[in-house]
This record gives structure tokens, C-alpha cells and sequence, in this order.
């Protein structure tokens, strides 16, 4: 770890979060004494272009946002060169700084996904992203989806309040990391933008998620809201606005209002499928006269979580998996993999259904069966009576991940099948699908194919277009016009419940199939 200042703890840079006990804390390595048996998360900075919306609709060199953020700042000049700034949110008077402060002004835009919590750090004045990081979501140790965290806020008396708590410790932990990257103080980050599913959002702003597991699966709050810093105890001026996206329903949440911002969906060629690939699978389809969404739950596995050696999208994962007279892969920024993320994965079990040793069922097959070319055969082993694919020292697939990949698209198979079905859409009339989610950005199209991700398409354009969730955020905090538009996205769009359509057990069971 990197520490400047040489254990003076000045830097910030060694920060880290520590649980002992299942209590989290976030600290500075440099001052902290380990005197017990403690989990450690260091910060991951990622490859810059990991977290990018990419081709399609942006590229890092010519990205352009329209300046008119809700935080503004006004230079009163009393002469003698003697200055205030006079700092205002949503044209409300809210501070004033001794000084010329006007280009000290930053905001930190939030995606609160389910299995990772990714941030910006944004610059108000110049109109651009400084920094990106991203962190494991504290709350995967209560559960990897939102079901798991609402029945532990609903059986243990104080659990809201832990989970929450947790929350915004990793938070303050990413925000904090940010902004020493950049030598920024804290105190002069003005503003909080996040998105995330409705329990996620809920759960960030402290609010009761009971409701959301019952039927009629009725949320606390669908509108978007507002509150301050200091409220949420979030470790930026106090005083700062922090503000949510507002929601669909109960499963389809602000991050999808947030992606559909990011990607101008008003300029698609219809009809369109908007496609969030993550822990939940959230969809939306674009006709002339409608919208509809619906979600559908696909599991943590894309996202390296309940994989054997899974791991997130980041440096020394596997991201692409090739099989042809010997077996090829890239890792994520050279080097010896560390593990595979979603993207790998699915690519690696596309290749094993291409060339046999996975069969229609989703059975790996035995080493010694004479059906499987013999070239292919020294990857494969067992362990404990279980099989596995090799793909290099310490990272294999198992059999049990090919299930969780079987499960998961067939839960997106099934949404996506319903909601055209529902809609009169035949899957060769779509126009434009677009796939959002740090898995979509480092996928190849073939695999989504081959393993049965999407329905056959004609002279459809694809588009992959990386966290729009968190780009849409950072849409927001620049230009504070967008909020009415989030809005009107959400309140003027046909929610279908698919826990409600007879036919989705049905259709999920046969798309189990490869």
C-alpha cells in the first residue's frame, strides 16, 4: 500500500475498512495496531476505462455534459483583496468561505449496486470526472440480494440500522480514498448524487424496507428525495444536498432511471431493449407509444460472487476465454490471473458448450468420456467428487458455477421473453438493444448467443455501454435540469411484474438449457 507521508497518517492514502467481531470500521492501516484475527478491504482503484460508458454513445476523449449544476458558487469582493464565497444549492444560500473558493467545488456521484458500490468524483466547475473507484458492497455479508437484506432487517430488531450504517461506512471509505487521490478536502465536496435498486436506495437513506418483500410490495419511498450530508452522516461539508433517483416499482429501481439518463434513450431507433445485467437483470423496452419494465432476479455470479474463483471486474481477472488447439485467455491488465469475473466466466462456458464439454444440460463432462476431443481433456479434474475445467494455477471452473450461470440466464432469458410476448414484439423486430453493466462492457456478443442470454436478433444494433448507472448520476450532479426528466422517465413508464406472469416458471425452466 502506498503511504506518502511515511506513517505519519497525514496522507490518507493507507486507508482500509477492518471488520472484527462482524463490526466494520474504516481506518488508516498506518495507525491501526492488529491485535485480534480482522477481515481487511483495501480500495481498488480500477482501470480507468472499466468504469466508462464506451462506444455507442461516448468516449472518454469526447464526452460532453451541459453545465447547470443545482450547487453554485458566488465571489463577493470587499476590496483590498479581501474575498468571501458565498456557496448556494438549489439557489438557497447554504454557506459562506473565507476567500476566492469558487473553483474548490465537487460532487461525488454514487452507483449503490447491490454486489459493488462504485463512485465518481466530480468536478462542479470544469464539468468533469476526476477520479472512479469501486469497492465490494459491505451488505453482501448479509445476503447476496436484496430479499436476503430485507428478511434481516425484518427478523433481527436493530437490522436497518446495522446494514445502513455499513453502508455509508464504505461509502465514506470510497469518498475518502477519491478524494485524497486528488488532494481534495472533504469539506469541499458540495453534493451527493445516487443511484441504486429501490432496497438499496431505501437502505442508504435509512428508510424502512419491509414493505418492499410483502405483498403488495409497496416501498417507502418511489419519488426522489432529498436530505443532507450530515443527516446520513456522509463525510463531506454537512450541509451538502444528497439526492436519490426516483423509482419505477419495488424491483426496478433508480439506477435504471439513471442508465436510461446516460444513454439519451429519446435518440434510440425503436424498438429498443435497455438491458442491466447485474446481481438483479433489469430491463426496459422502448416502443413508439409506451414504455415497459420489468426485473428479474440473475444472482451475484456475474459480479464474481458464488463463483469459485470469481472475482470482480478488475486487474488480474480473466475477461475473455478462447479454446481452440490450446487454451487462451486475457487478464484484465496483464499478468498472472488472479481469478475470473463474469464477463470470463460466461465467455469460458460459451467456449465449453462450443466444443462439447458442456453439454445442452449444463453437465461438464468426465475426463474419461470418449465423446469429448482429446486435446481438451487435461483441463478437466475432480476434487472431492466434484468436476472442474483448469484455466490456469489456482483458477478453474467447477460445475456448480456452470449452474449459477445456467440459473441467471435463464431468469434474463425469461424476463426478456415475457416482456416482448407481452408487448407484441417479435425479438427479429428489435431495432437497438443496448447492455449496460460493468459484465456487458467486457463481454463478447457471440457468448450472449451461444449460452442463450438473448433471443435470435436480425439486423439489430448492439450497443455495450459500461456503468450507466453511475454515468447518469454523474449527468445529474453537472446538470440539475435532468432531475425533472428522471422524473417524468419514471412516472411515465408501464411497470410488468413478472412474480405475477404464469408463464415465467415455465419459460425459465427450458431456457435452463444451452
Amino acid at each position: 500500500m502506498e503511504s506518502p507521508c511515511g506513517g505519519t497518517g497525514k496522507c490518507g492514502k493507507d486507508i482500509v475498512q477492518v471488520r472484527i467481531n462482524k463490526t466494520l470500521d474504516t481506518v488508516l492501516a498506518c495507525k491501526t495496531v492488529v491485535e485480534n484475527d480482522m477481515e481487511i478491504t483495501l480500495p481498488s482503484q480500477e482501470k480507468k476505462d472499466d468504469m466508462k460508458i464506451v462506444d455507442g454513445f461516448f468516449t472518454k476523449d469526447s464526452r460532453q455534459y451541459n453545465m447547470n449544476p443545482s450547487v453554485k458558487k458566488e465571489l463577493v469582493h470587499y476590496g483590498n483583496g479581501l474575498y468571501s464565497t458565498r456557496l448556494y444549492a438549489n439557489d438557497k444560500l447554504i454557506a459562506t468561505e473565507d476567500g476566492d473558493t469558487q473553483s474548490h467545488m465537487y460532487g461525488i456521484a454514487l452507483d449503490i449496486g447491490t454486489t459493488t458500490l462504485a463512485a465518481s468524483l466530480v468536478d462542479l466547475y470544469h464539468g468533469n470526472i476526476l477520479e472512479n473507484s469501486s469497492v465490494l458492497n459491505p451488505l453482501v455479508y448479509y445476503g447476496h440480494d436484496v430479499m436476503s437484506r430485507i428478511k434481516y432487517s425484518t427478523f433481527h430488531k436493530d437490522g436497518l440500522f446495522r446494514m445502513h450504517g455499513e453502508l455509508i461506512s464504505a461509502i465514506n471509505f470510497l469518498i475518502t480514498y477519491l478524494s485524497s487521490e486528488r488532494g481534495i478536502k472533504p469539506e469541499n465536496i458540495y453534493q451527493v448524487i445516487a443511484a441504486g435498486n429501490t432496497t438499496m436506495q431505501h437502505i442508504f437513506l435509512n428508510k424502512e424496507i419491509r414493505g418492499i418483500g410483502e405483498y403488495p410490495y409497496t416501498p417507502e419511498i418511489l419519488d426522489t428525495f432529498t436530505t443532507t450530508a450530515k443527516e446520513l452522516a456522509i463525510a463531506i461539508a454537512e450541509y451538502a444536498p444528497v439526492t436519490t433517483f426516483p423509482c419505477f416499482s419495488a424491483y426496478v429501481g433508480g439506477d435504471i432511471v439513471s442508465g436510461l439518463l446516460a444513454i439519451h434513450y429519446e435518440t434510440l431507433e425503436l424498438p429498443a431493449l435497455f438491458l442491466d445485467i447485474g446481481t438483479n437483470g433489469e430491463m426496459v423496452l422502448f416502443l413508439d407509444n409506451q414504455t415497459v419494465a420489468t426485473s428479474t432476479a440473475a444472482g451475484p455470479c456475474f459480479e464474481g460472487v458464488t463463483i469459485s474463483s470469481g472475482m470482480r471486474a478488475s486487474a488480474g481477472a480473466i475477461e475473455h476465454v478462447r479454446l481452440e488447439e490450446e487454451l487462451f485467455f486475457d487478464v484484465i491488465g496483464g499478468g498472472k490471473p488472479r481469478g475470473i469475473c463474469g464477463s470470463g466466466l460466461v465467455e469460458a462456458v460459451s467456449e465449453l458448450v462450443r466444443v462439447g464439454l458442456v453439454n445442452p444440460r449444463g453437465r461438464l463432462q468426465d475426463k474419461e468420456s470418449n465423446e469429448i476431443p482429446e486435446k481438451y481433456k487435461k483441463y478437466l479434474f475432480e476434487k472431492n467428487g466434484k468436476r472442474y475445467f483448469q484455466l490456469s494455477d489456482g483458477v478453474s471452473i467447477s460445475q456448480e458455477d456452470i449452474r449459477q450461470v445456467q440459473l441467471a440466464k435463464a431468469a434474463i432469458r425469461a424476463g426478456v421473453e415475457i416482456l416482448l410476448t407481452t408487448c407484441n414484439i417479435k425479438s427479429e423486430e428489435l431495432k437497438t438493444v443496448i447492455i449496460a453493466g460493468a459484465f456487458g462492457y467486457h463481454l463478447k456478443e457471440e457468448s450472449l448467443f451461444r449460452t442463450g442470454f438473448l433471443p435470435p436478433l436480425k439486423n439489430t444494433r448492439i450497443l455495450y455501454v459500461g456503468n450507466s448507472s453511475l454515468e447518469g448520476a454523474v449527468r445529474l450532479l453537472l446538470n440539475e435540469e435532468l432531475l425533472s426528466k428522471s422524473v417524468s422517465i419514471a412516472r411515465t413508464a408501464h411497470v410488468l411484474e413478472l412474480s405475477q406472469t404464469t408463464e415465467f416458471e415455465n419459460i425459465f425452466i427450458r431456457e435452463m438449457h444451452f
